[in-house]
């Protein structure tokens, strides 16, 4: 069960030495003045509120011992630990804790039972029947058991059996010199227990059957020890009384702390602190009974843990310090705070001045010549004077002046109010009073002058006034911003940014002006007059800043009335320049010891700087004071930093179980709680985290104690977290958890290799079946495309011999017959004989007539079939058309040419024509011309067509040779 306690957590930030008894102030109270007083109790997460036993664990963990079990601390929320399996232990009532050297914790509780917690492991051991005041555990493993009533054992490392050094009688507490001997305090006395020897230490001294309570070894080897009658120191074989005013007082338990102090928790009286031999004594805390003291403790960082019936009490260092009426001021209601360089700080509050120096106040009234008519003086206004001293402001009693440990009244002609809430004096002498009704101006020549809304101010209730190193007067008011230079007065217009109105104060550099506004923080940046706001949308969780200074290391410093806020300068500047959207601050409070968070403002100043460096701010409680350098002294930058616990998915891991690194398939989720150990600032430790195999470099986790991851896929990572202070940021405070995610079978690296072979093999085989496939397709393609190639081919050698042919008789067309002879003309020479001879069936008209076309088509088939067979490459034969047939004829004498006519002749009209037609004969005419290539064809052509026309002229059947100047006409007998 985790139990978190209350935001609104009892705390106390009253200083100790406003809760001294006995009129111990001034030096002695000075030891205690910066501790912080807090408490808890039942209502804020403890399981009961008598605090038995503390103690602190190597991993920084504080524990608490009750009688409802055990409480471990974070510095954020209470873990409870009861009897049972997880704890170990045997019943809830616990007595006492023992931290060991080894990181352990040793647990004796009410029933005899003890157990030994490491991190994350609690192991049960042999129970004792009776109830366990105290326990010890030596470096050798050997375990010191203190009982009720029982005496005191030891058991022997890894040894069951217990063995029994002092017999029936109550140890109440057990500690451990440095030699490894034993003190036990016991109902009978202070025992020594060395090797082989035990000593009644009190008894040797002559305190017989005193009890002894507690008892210590300090940093000089002497025994202190307390019961009933006081405390005591043993040395050298002596025992002495420490202190007078611890003779009286019944302690129970003893603390030295780090500085050598002694701390002494009583049963009835509350703690006494002993130091540089002075008795400082705390019992009731600001009316609350914290007198009865079961336990104290320091832990690593010098805290004082105080154990009572009614609670935890923390006394511990802080960064503030308040001065207030406790410590002298006049009052607790600061205005309005000023450092002078005398190193003088004056303190103005609503019951008057004040003036610190080196740590001693004294307050001042008004001198007897200007007395207040019994009024008290209401500060609320302060300035330097240039001759030295200071400037004062009233609330309603205008102006005065402090100088030589003097307070007088300054008389003014023309004040608009007696209400003065800024002052400034000029390098010129000019003295400028703001007041709630305009500004005036004092020259060093006694005049005057009045500047109000009238004469351009944006408004009359004037709160801040400011020179810039251009010597312009900026003036804030409760409606604007107002700058005067040379007298005249213009505007700043600073509603556009968030309709900001009241302009509380500024803070001036050379290249930028400061305010601080009822809407944030205001640059105005006087090398272009751009003005730039930083407030909440930027992440500040405020509206109304008062005052803004610098610590000069870097810091801007912001006054609120919810505390004190610090940024970075340079991250203060990106903002206004626009390169960051994201102021990161942090926030000061009664959590760091401030006495409220209520700062004033409206006032000025309400913030100074001292010449050492310290830090004064003006509050409803007090002047709150610090110094930048005390948040770093006051934490260590090495804490410890732990992993809380690890949840996968819905389900807890037992961290001590390292086997639960290995994670289940399908373990997506990761959430990761964790914690710095760091209890003087907790609220102000910072995180970043990083998984490594996932994250390629720190995730910024601000105060945010978790980080939850989903998705993640299978495999090795490692979770680190980091824990810093801001103002100590590093990588030293690091804890880590490493896991692996298993994956599902399908996931595994072998079959996922084995899945990527098997995709290879399919892949290669459907890429070779496919390729197979495609080359058959090819292949088909192709050889559909051979077959339609040679398909188109032939038709289009038939179209070709078609238009060639012609399709009755088989021979060469007139087309082709004119190619052939072009192509003669053009490729032979000049001298080379060319022939042309023309033919023609006789009578072929009267075929057609007598025995039909049909007839006819068969002549000319016949005739064509018997000239073919002369058909040769230097003798072309083609039908001319109808009955005409013609011969080309190349290289050939006239001769051979005539030869061939008549073969010609002879042959057709020896054909049988009986198949086609009864009694049908068959004769033709032939003209022959005889030239050479020279020759226009066209004209040869017509010479053999009149040498054919001539043939039929004289009776057909025969053949002539064309002659210019005569024909010769030859008839062949038929032949046979």
């Amino acid at each position: 069960m985790l139990l978190t306690p209350s935001l609104a957590r009892f705390i106390k930030p009253f200083f100790v030495v406003g809760l001294c008894l006995g009129g111990i102030f001034s030096s002695q109270a000075s030891l205690l003045d910066e501790y912080l007083f807090e408490t808890w109790n039942s209502r804020d997460g403890l399981p009961h509120n008598s605090i038995n036993a503390i103690s602190q664990t190597q991993d920084g963990y504080m524990w608490f011992a009750t009688w409802e079990g055990i409480a471990r601390f974070n510095g954020r929320e209470f873990k409870l630990f009861t009897r049972g399996p997880e704890s170990a232990l045997s019943d809830s009532g616990v007595q006492t804790l023992f931290a060991d050297s080894d990181g352990g914790l040793l647990v004796g509780d009410a029933r005899g039972g003890l157990a030994y917690r490491k991190p994350h492991d609690w192991q049960p051991l042999p129970s004792i029947n009776s109830l366990v005041n105290a326990v010890l555990h030596q470096p050798d493993g050997g375990i010191w058991i203190g009982l009720r009533g029982e005496g005191l054992i030891f058991r022997a490392h890894d040894q069951a059996e217990n063995q029994v050094i002092l017999p029936s009688l109550t140890v109440y507490n057990l500690s451990l010199r440095r030699n490894g001997d034993v003190l036990a305090s016991t109902s009978q006395g202070l025992y020594l227990i060395s090797s082989g020897k035990i000593e009644n230490i009190s008894q040797l001294l002559g305190l017989k059957n005193v009890p002894v309570y507690s008892s210590v070894e300090d940093a000089d080897g002497r025994i202190i020890f307390g019961g009933e009658n006081g405390a005591w120191r043993y040395a050298n074989g002596r025992v002495s009384r420490i202190h007078e005013k611890l003779n009286n007082i019944f302690v129970s338990n003893i603390l030295i702390d780090n500085h050598g102090s002694y701390w002494f928790g009583t049963f009835n009286q509350g703690i006494f602190r002993f130091s540089d031999n002075k008795v400082l004594s705390l019992t009731e805390l600001n009316g609350e009974p914290y007198n009865q003291i079961l336990s104290i403790y320091q832990d690593r960082e010098s805290s004082i843990w105080v154990g009572t019936h009614t609670g935890l009490i923390r006394l511990r260092h802080t960064p503030f310090t308040t001065w207030d009426k406790t410590r002298g001021l006049a009052g607790d209601y600061i205005r309005t705070v000023l450092a002078l360089d005398s190193g003088e700080i004056i303190v103005g509050s609503s019951k008057g001045m004040s003036v610190i120096k080196n740590k001693q106040v004294r307050n001042y009234s008004p001198s007897a010549s200007n007395q207040l008519d019994g009024e008290t003086l209401s500060v609320i206004s302060l300035a330097p004077r240039r001759k030295g001293g200071a400037w004062i402001g009233s609330f309603n009693h205008g102006l005065f002046s402090f100088d030589n440990h003097e307070l007088k009244h300054v008389a003014l002609q023309g004040l608009p109010s007696n209400a003065i809430r800024t002052i400034l004096e000029d390098n010129q002498g000019n003295l400028w009073v703001g007041t709630t009704a305009g500004l005036v101006k004092y020259s060093g020549d006694g005049k005057q002058q009045l500047f109000t809304t009238k004469d351009g101010l944006p408004g009359d209730y004037v709160m801040a006034l400011k020179f810039d190193e251009q010597g312009q007067l900026w003036v804030g008011t409760g409606a604007g911003v107002g700058i005067i230079n040379h007298d005249q007065i213009r505007g700043l217009d600073l509603q556009p940014f968030e309709k900001a109105e009241y302009v509380f104060g500024f803070y001036a550099q050379k290249d930028y002006m400061w305010m601080t506004t009822d809407r944030g923080l205001i640059r105005y940046r006087f090398s272009d007059q751009k003005l730039s706001i930083i407030g909440k949308k930027h992440g500040l969780p405020i509206d109304k800043i008062f005052q803004v200074i610098s610590d000069l290391n870097g810091s801007f410093w912001l006054t609120s009335n919810r505390g004190l806020w610090r940024v970075s300068e340079d991250d203060v500047n990106a903002v206004a320049d626009g390169s960051k959207s994201h102021i990161n601050f942090e926030h000061y409070n009664e959590l760091d010891g401030m006495a409220t968070a209520q700062l004033n403002g409206g006032s000025n100043p309400t913030a100074a700087i001292d010449s050492s460096g310290q830090l004064w701010f003006a509050t409803a409680k007090g002047v709150a004071c610090t110094h930048p350098q005390r948040f770093k002294q006051l934490v260590s930058p090495k804490f410890p930093t732990v992993i809380e616990g690890v949840q996968s998915g819905q389900s807890w891991l037992n961290l001590a179980d390292k086997q639960l690194s290995v994670l289940p398939a399908g373990s997506q989720r990761m959430t990761f709680d964790f914690v710095g150990l760091g209890y003087i600032s907790s609220q102000h430790i910072r995180y970043r985290t990083r998984l490594e195999g996932l994250d390629s470099g720190w995730i910024e986790r601000n105060t945010q104690s978790f980080a939850e991851y989903t998705n993640l896929a299978p495999g090795d990572y490692r979770f680190v977290v980091n824990a810093y202070y801001p103002y100590h940021s590093n990588e030293i405070n690091q804890a880590s958890f490493s896991f692996r995610i298993l994956p599902h079978w399908w996931q595994r690296q072998s079959v996922q290799v084995g899945f990527a072979l098997l995709l290879f093999l399919f892949m290669t085989l459907s890429v070779k079946w496919r390729l197979r496939r495609l080359r058959k397709s090819e292949l088909k393609l192709k050889h559909e495309v051979e077959q339609k190639t040679r398909a188109l081919q032939m038709q289009a050698s038939a179209f070709e011999k078609q238009a060639r042919e012609d399709q009755l008789t088989g021979l060469h067309n007139r087309r082709a017959f004119n190619e052939w002879a072009n192509h003669v003309i053009s490729t032979s020479g000049s001298d080379k004989a060319l022939s042309v001879v023309m033919l023609d069936i006789d009578h072929f008209k009267v075929i057609n007539d007598t025995y039909t076309h049909l007839v006819g088509d068969q002549v000319l088939r016949i005739v064509a079939k018997a000239l073919m067979k002369f058909s040769r490459n230097d003798c072309f034969i083609a039908r001319w058309g109808g009955e005409e047939f013609v011969i080309g004829i190349v290289g050939w004498q006239p001769d051979r040419v005539k030869s061939l006519c008549e073969k010609i002749n002879v042959l057709v009209k020896g054909q049988d024509y009986s198949p086609v037609a009864e009694n049908l004969s068959v004769t033709i005419s032939i003209g022959i011309v005889n030239a050479d290539t020279s020759c226009d064809f066209e004209y040869l052509l017509r010479c053999a067509d009149d040498a054919l026309y001539e043939v039929k002229k004289s009776g057909r059947d025969g053949f002539l040779v064309y002659s210019p100047s005569e024909y010769v006409t030859f008839s062949v007998p038929h032949q046979i």
